[in-house]
């Protein structure tokens, strides 16, 4: 029985998890090679698309800036940060002094 690992918890046979291995792995295979036969590289489709304009030979002008970094999400979530950002102070002790607030008022909702 060397073939088989008994954990405890059942037992793990070998060879189901190599014909396991061998059958997912023909089917990666089996559907990467359905991918598509006409790129080639070195041309305009290794190009990265960068909104449709020309793409700059300096990478330093590629980058995008923070603040345009999840610009929508930063929209919808403003009233949330104008309350956060009445909180923020950047004094530790004040984050120290939510922090056990907040345990206090969890401990609370467990105990009744």
């Amino acid at each position: 029985m060397w073939n088989q690992l008994d954990t405890g918890f059942g037992h793990w046979n070998v060879f189901v998890w190599l014909c396991f291995f061998f059958i997912v792995s023909g089917f990666v295979l089996w559907i990467r090679s359905l991918g598509r036969m006409d790129y080639k590289r070195s041309t305009d489709q290794d190009e990265i698309y960068w909104s449709g304009n020309e793409v700059p030979d300096d990478g330093a002008k590629i980058s995008v800036p923070a603040s345009s970094s999840y610009w929508g999400f930063r929209v919808a979530m403003e009233p949330l940060y104008a309350l956060l950002n009445r909180f923020h102070s950047g004094n530790a002790s004040d984050y120290a002094g939510y922090f056990v607030v907040t345990v206090a008022l969890i401990g609370l909702l467990v105990l009744f």
